[in-house]
């Protein structure tokens, strides 16, 4: 832990040894008994004003991050468990896989997990079609893999988040095989109806205009129980009814069941479209396209009917109550984050009141390659705009619905961008491979696997998610030590040069020891707070301060800006108020050593480097 930089001046007073060990005849006028009288007041003060003011730097003026949440100090590392590691050589990641690779994540300084769905399922979603909650599907491996993998997280203080998939099911599951077979108990598990009739052709239709993320319509006939129902994916994954309180009994109990077994909490797969309106015959102010095309779903469209209605509120907050329970018992929280794509800050703000964390998907979504240094500013601004007291920021980097971020930003950006996420307020999220500068894998429309694109046809590479959800790089032996079997996507052809092995094992300031190193310094107590304040930020630069009261003052520094050339800035002024610091960070492309002091007057730095600083006074 850092220590308070606050120096307490020399309290020795020889001054009144001097005086007590003199003969009582040496001042006896009244007017030099008058001036000692004044030198003993003023050295008490003196001593007093020290005293105090040394008191209360150290307890008043010294933030300490101890009493925060787990989640609120950790990396969260999301794992896509069929792509992490594979141990039985079928060529798909399993428990096991994740399980023999633990180290690695504690080398990182990676204190959570989040692991993609591995529960049973037909896979046309690659499990995020659910076909029953409680069980782990056999690629996967068993209960008893996962109970190995929770014990051996535990022992590595790393914590384990589900993905959990609370809007809908996979058409496998059992209680939608009920529900079309109308059986009393399941037949309003899922939302139902009979259409309207189209009054040309005296034909039923879907009762809406209602779309599909996958394109076209959010309604698929079916023959057994002769009634639409609503997906909001695929047509194999049809929505849970919300209205039911039967439904809400059942996801509960499949959350407690894997609290129980000791997991830390849930990313809440899909949520927004958890409730549709209760009158199924509106219809969306979609944009209109022709009987030829595919109708495409977007974020930008309005979705009135179908996202974020007001009654999800209260359904967080009773699961939070839930979370909350076992928080009493071993006083340890509980992490519940929802996926909020394309959300508005008073939406942020409502989840965030009812108990969750809005995941913040704005260095995805709104970063561009062509963002300058204000273009950062205002993208990390808006992601902390008007948040409350109590209201915890965090950053998402990448995950397994988009492009890697090597592949977004650039080659040369990878360090930048790592050292970017582990530096900003909150809880940064990071995707598996990330950390060596993983990047995207154009795959054939015949190698493809991902329904999002297939279901596009020829124009496939524009919507698929396979690229960035290929095989885990560990090392330059067959399919880069993913696994021994054949890859269920085929590995990067780049792994022989980018791997775990040869990034951790060479000298030079590679890719995942940048990582490592920001880690480390993210533990410590100035980046464990809320607060940020930005330095030079112009073209080139983004640069700002991160210090907590009464603890060390560090600046970071990057060149995110588009000229290939050095450029200079002096980073002198306030915040940073100094004009030196220590180098204790760097990306691995800049020239300055590690530790070096360092004139802050004027800091010379090309597109894609960056460094971070601890401040000299």
């Amino acid at each position: 832990m850092e220590k308070t930089e606050v120096t307490i001046a020399d309290e020795k007073f020889h001054e009144g040894e001097a005086i007590a060990g003199k003969k009582s005849n040496f001042c006896t006028s009244n007017k030099c008994s008058f001036i000692l009288l004044v030198i003993i007041a003023a050295v008490i003060a003196v001593s007093c004003v020290i005293i105090f003011t040394d008191k209360e730097l150290r307890t008043k003026r010294q933030y300490d991050p101890s009493d925060l949440e787990w989640w609120k100090k950790t990396i969260v590392y999301q794992i896509y468990p069929r792509s992490f590691k594979d141990s039985n050589g079928d060529g798909i990641g399993d428990l096991k896989g994740i399980t023999s690779m633990l180290d690695h994540l504690t080398y990182l300084g990676v204190g959570a997990i989040w692991i993609s769905p591995f529960y049973k399922s037909p896979m046309r979603d690659y499990g995020y079609d659910v076909q029953n909650y409680v069980e782990i599907d056999p690629m996967f491996g068993t209960m008893e893999d996962f109970d190995e993998l929770m014990k051996e997280a535990k022992k590595k203080d790393i914590k384990v988040i589900l993905d959990f998939v609370p809007n809908h099911t996979s058409n496998d599951s059992e209680w939608f095989q009920k529900s079309r077979q109308m059986d009393t108990e399941y037949k309003d598990y899922y939302v139902w109806s009979d259409g309207k009739l189209n009054t040309q052709t005296r034909k039923y239709e879907p009762p809406n205009n209602w779309l599909s993320v996958f394109g076209g319509s959010a309604w698929t006939y079916d023959v057994q129980r002769s009634q639409y129902y609503y997906h909001a994916f695929l047509e194999t994954q049809p929505d849970l009814n919300y209205r039911n309180p039967k439904v809400l009994k059942e996801l509960k109990k499949a959350m407690t069941y894997w609290l129980d077994k000791g997991v830390s909490g849930f990313r809440l797969d899909a949520f927004k479209f958890a409730f549709e309106a209760k009158n199924l015959s509106l219809d969306e102010a979609l944009p209109k396209v022709s009987s030829n095309e595919i109708a495409k779903w977007s974020d930008e469209q309005p979705h009135n009917y179908t996202n974020n209605l007001p009654e999800l509120y209260p359904i967080i907050k009773d699961w939070r109550k839930m979370l909350e329970t076992y928080k009493e018992k071993d006083t340890i929280s509980r992490f519940m984050s929802v996926e909020s794509t394309g959300i508005t800050q008073a939406i942020r703000d409502q989840y965030y009141q009812a108990g969750s964390v809005p995941f913040n998907f704005d260095l995805i979504t709104s970063l561009k390659r062509t963002c300058n240094g204000l273009c950062f500013k205002e993208i990390i601004e808006r992601g902390m705009k008007d948040l409350s007291e109590d209201a915890w920021p965090n950053f998402v980097m990448g995950n397994h619905d988009n492009h890697r971020v090597a592949s977004r930003m650039g080659l040369d950006m990878i360090d930048v961008m790592n050292m970017l996420l582990l530096t900003l307020p909150g809880t940064p999220t990071c995707y598996y491979g990330d950390e060596i500068g993983m990047v995207d894998v154009n795959y054939t429309f015949a190698e493809s696997k991902d329904p999002a694109g297939l279901n596009f046809g020829k124009d496939f590479w524009k919507y698929s998610r396979d690229p960035e959800r290929f095989p885990m790089q560990w090392d330059n032996t067959l399919n880069a030590g993913f696994s021994k079997g054949s890859p269920w996507l085929r590995v990067s052809p780049d792994y022989s040069s980018k791997n775990v092995k040869m990034q951790k094992e060479t000298k030079r300031n590679t890719h995942i020891q940048v990582f490592k190193k920001v880690a480390e310094i993210r533990k410590l107590p100035s980046f464990q707070h809320a607060e940020i304040q930005f330095s030079v930020t112009n073209e080139n630069f983004l640069s700002y301060v991160r210090q907590a009261e009464g603890r060390p003052k560090y600046l970071v520094i990057m060149n995110v800006g588009q000229d290939k050339n050095a450029v200079s800035a002096d980073f002198t002024k306030e915040p940073v108020g100094s004009s030196r610091g220590q180098v204790v960070a760097m990306t691995g492309t800049v020239d300055i050593a590690l530790n070096s002091i360092l004139n802050l007057k004027e800091v010379s730095l090309k597109r894609g480097q960056g460094l971070v600083i601890r401040v000299y006074h």
